[in-house]
C-alpha cells in the first residue's frame, strides 16, 4: 500500500453512510468504512472478507442500490481475484 493510498483509508474516518439508506445498510457501510479505516491506520494488508460479504448481503436486498453492487463486484473483481 502507498503512503497516498494510507492516508485516504485513514481520512475515511469522517464519512459514513446517509442517513437515508436503511439502517441494516448504513450500518455495513458503515462498519466497512471503519474496517477501511483501521487497513490505513494499523497498515494491515487486507480486510476480513466478513466486512465485504456483510456489505454485499446488505446490498443485494436493496434493487435502488444494484449499481453500488455491481461497482463493488468490478472492483474485487479487478483488485483481489488476481490473488485468489
Amino acid at each position: 500500500m502507498t503512503e497516498e493510498q494510507r492516508q485516504e483509508l485513514i481520512r475515511l474516518k469522517t464519512m459514513k453512510a446517509s442517513d437515508r439508506v436503511p439502517m441494516d445498510l448504513q450500518l455495513a457501510i458503515n462498519t466497512f468504512i471503519e474496517q477501511a479505516r483501521i487497513i490505513g491506520e494499523y497498515e494491515l494488508d487486507s480486510m476480513p472478507p466478513e466486512y465485504v460479504n456483510n456489505l454485499i448481503d446488505a446490498l443485494t436486498k436493496y434493487p435502488e442500490f444494484d449499481f453500488l453492487t455491481k461497482e463493488l463486484l468490478e472492483i474485487l473483481n479487478k483488485e483481489v481475484k488476481p490473488y485468489l
